[in-house]
């Protein structure tokens, strides 16, 4: 039987550069549990942003400015990474900044899969007007502060322990087979 290990990720951007990644929360499933979590502040290229950026996350370059690079970080960051079942809410996103990450800064990409958990939200709770995180969220009385990459992987974790309560099944894994949702390649 496979673990039920799962690594829920969310990055926030200082630009519109995939790049550009400013933060990364990440929080750990292991045996259908919220295991534990860490973020991390990181100094974008150049520590340059865009207004609409800070305006969407508040993160401002004075709080950047001798945070470590995302190579810097990247021994840190790997153990949450290779080798593992990533989960990311709108995972397209996540997965375009960290392919980006990795190949601005020559890393080659971990071995990595991953799930999204809109798609599983969407199985899952088929009658929601969206499946955007804050509406996830408020469906199954998850806290939430929207655009704190720490706070949403741990909303994204939650988001898919509660659809695998949702329909029963015995395991993340379990529920991503059984509602039909994509395991992909990073």
């Amino acid at each position: 039987m496979m673990p039920d290990t799962w690594v829920a990720i969310d990055f926030e951007t200082a630009t519109a550069s995939r790049d550009s990644a400013c933060a990364l929360g990440v929080a750990v499933i292991e045996n259908g549990e919220l295991t534990s979590t860490a973020s991390w502040l990181i100094r974008p290229p150049g520590n340059r942003y865009d207004p609409r950026n800070i305006s969407v996350h508040g993160i401002k370059p004075s709080q950047t400015l001798l945070a470590p690079s995302y190579a810097e970080l990247y021994g840190a960051i790997e153990p949450f990474l290779a080798g593992q079942y990533v989960l990311a809410h709108s995972a397209s996103f996540d997965v375009s900044v960290l392919r980006a990450l990795h190949d601005h800064y020559r890393i080659p990409l971990p071995n990595t899969h991953y799930a999204c958990s809109v798609a599983l939200a969407r199985r899952a709770f088929p009658r929601l007007y969206n499946h955007k995180l804050p509406t996830v969220c408020a469906h199954c009385g998850i806290e939430l502060q929207h655009h704190d990459a720490a706070s949403d992987a741990i909303a994204c974790a939650h988001i898919a322990l509660n659809c695998r309560d949702a329909i029963g099944a015995g395991s993340v894994h379990d529920a991503i087979k059984e509602l039909g949702v994509r395991v992909q390649r990073v």
